[in-house]
């Protein structure tokens, strides 16, 4: 595989790369401070679960943002130009992904603000 073939998948699976940061990061540091009995513990002022999910959201958000940006630039400028099908099918598979990435990321990280963290 080439390295532009890798480039183009890497940018295909960012969302889902990022998402699995964030869930990573989301349901480890929640289990492990629930599990300890540290879901009150405090940070600089802050409750570190709400904070942590926060800065876990807002980061993957902001990383799929910009790849779901470039892929969405990416399909654009394959439109106008003569490409492979399968470059086509990875553009388009691009801005899916990543779209849905967006959702996903969403979907994990509001509820964390509704439900209690060691419900």
């Amino acid at each position: 595989m080439g390295g532009r073939r890798t480039g183009q998948i890497l940018l295909m699976l960012a969302g889902l790369i990022a998402w699995a940061v964030q869930f990573t990061a989301i349901y480890g540091v929640t289990s492990t401070l629930c599990g300890r009995g540290w879901a009150d513990a405090n940070l600089l002022g802050l409750e570190v679960v709400p904070m942590t999910i926060l800065s876990a959201t807002l980061v993957t958000l902001a990383a799929t943002a910009v790849a779901l940006i470039w892929s969405f630039r990416n399909y654009r400028l394959a439109k106008h130009q003569p490409v492979a099908a399968v470059d086509d099918f990875v553009s388009h598979a691009a801005v899916l992904i990543n779209g849905l990435s967006i959702v996903v990321i969403l979907w994990h990280g509001i509820p964390a603000f509704i439900l209690p963290a060691c419900a």
